[in-house]
């Protein structure tokens, strides 16, 4: 590669930013679900959700910062019902850090949330 080459690949455009593909990770989170990993499911669909909200915002969860620390910061910006998140948050840290076995009902509610507060974060009207 020479330096005409390298110069030009220093001011090549940036693809644009794309949206997170909310069929295929509702998809996984499913077949997750049906394979019985509850927890699983659930994580995956709140690191689909901070995603979403990283790529709207502009901004990524920082290493310093906790799950809730990143929503506070987030809700900001984005016209989210904060209760609705805060229930999606302590569910995603219960999936995730403790040690009993979540229900499929406590999955059911979790990806319910999750199914509400995704096209919003998009922008979209639910109907």
């Amino acid at each position: 590669m020479g330096f005409m080459d390298s110069v030009r690949g220093m001011f090549a455009r940036k693809p644009p930013e794309e949206r997170v593909d909310i069929p295929s990770k509702l998809r996984n989170i499913k077949k997750l679900a049906d394979a019985g990993k509850y927890d699983a499911a659930i994580t995956l669909a709140y690191r689909t959700f901070e995603q979403m909200c990283g790529k709207k915002t502009g901004t990524e969860r920082m290493p310093s910062e906790t799950a809730h620390d990143f929503l506070d910061r987030v809700l900001k910006s984005l016209p989210l019902e904060s209760a609705m998140v805060e229930e999606f948050v302590d569910t995603y840290l219960e999936a995730r850090f403790s040690n009993h076995v979540i229900s499929r009902e406590r999955y059911e509610t979790a990806i319910k949330t999750f199914s509400d507060l995704y096209p919003r974060i998009e922008g979209r009207k639910l109907e």
